[in-house]
């Protein structure tokens, strides 16, 4: 997971179309902030030596990549899929990224919490 978020990273055309401006560039900032949490997820099982279940580490590496990395590839793959399967328009708007920071912060306040060894972190964030 690891190598691929890399990998990822390296090759996707988002770390030039994050430069852009609207709806581009917002596309790009989720793809990049998913990759991150590939990575993130990733280096917290390595960190921990693999995934035992029940664990704080099983619990901020499954948020990690299952709400981080595959949220944020549906937040960025949205407005180009609904407009598609729908047949109707969603034109792009700044608070596109209001979910997206939601999704950031909470994520990061549980991980946070996982890794204080704090339950309330994870009381706060989401499931």
């Amino acid at each position: 997971m690891l190598a691929l978020s890399l990998w990822l990273v390296k090759q996707d055309i988002a770390r030039r179309t994050v430069r852009g401006q609207g709806l581009t560039r917002f596309i790009a900032v989720c793809l990049l902030s998913g990759y991150l949490w590939l990575a993130v997820g990733a280096g917290v099982a390595l960190a921990a030596g693999g995934l035992v279940p029940g664990t704080l580490a099983y619990d901020a590496t499954l948020h990690a990549i299952l709400l981080g990395f595959v949220f944020a590839m549906v937040f960025g793959h949205a407005p180009i899929i609904f407009p598609a399967v729908l047949r109707v328009a969603v034109p792009y708007h700044p608070s596109f990224y209001l979910p997206l920071a939601l999704l950031h912060l909470s994520l990061l306040v549980r991980l946070v919490g996982d890794a204080m060894g704090m339950s309330s972190g994870s009381e706060w964030a989401p499931p």
